[in-house]
């Protein structure tokens, strides 16, 4: 019997803890604090009591980038889809393939080509060794992701082609600080 009781008290302790997952908590019209629906932009509505353990999550959940045209996303427009390559649905069909693999809980709307051109890098590096010539091109690709019911959030995604091999790849991992990330209201999204 006291072993039963041990083992209780020690689920007790775990789940006071945060080691457990509350699934018992329910929405707000309960009284009861719902970790799973917490409104990162409006933490202070949050009871003090919990409040840290929001602050924590909403930390843990915040996107690595961020939104160049942050208020002024009404007037953003759907990406122009402009390029006209022969090779241009092989190239959307290898970028969705791409976000898919690596973002699977997106919602992809749409992907726009939204130049008409690549852009042509050629020289010559050296490294501690060598000199070596480099010869690339690359597509810039926009990546439409329903966001959620209003508004949908426009990512870069790029076809890469080496012109000395002729090696063609794509660039996915863009959903970084160093990448130019925009907004736009769904409404404003024309298929």
């Amino acid at each position: 019997m006291g072993i039963i009781r041990l083992i209780l008290f020690a689920v007790f302790l775990a789940s006071m803890g945060g080691l457990i997952p509350h699934t018992a908590w329910a929405g707000p019209s309960s009284g009861r604090f719902d970790l799973n629906h917490v409104d990162c932009d409006n933490l202070q509505s949050v009871d003090k009591r919990f409040r840290r353990m929001a602050e924590r999550k909403c930390t843990a959940n915040k996107p690595n980038y961020v939104i160049s045209n942050r208020g002024r996303i009404q007037s953003e427009p759907t990406p122009p889809d402009i390029y006209k390559g022969a090779d241009k649905e092989k190239f959307r069909s290898m970028i969705s393939d791409a976000w898919k693999k690596k973002y699977p809980q997106d919602k992809v709307l749409g992907i726009r080509f939204h130049s008409d051109h690549w852009v042509r890098n050629s020289n010559y590096k050296a490294d501690a060794v060598s000199i070596y010539k480099s010869d690339t091109s690359v597509l810039p690709v926009s990546v439409v992701v329903q966001r959620d019911a209003s508004v949908a959030t426009i990512f870069p995604a790029y076809i890469n082609k080496n012109n000395l091999s002729g090696e063609i790849s794509v660039g996915v991992n863009t959903k970084k600080k160093s990448y130019v990330v925009k907004e736009m209201l769904l409404k404003n999204w024309n298929p």
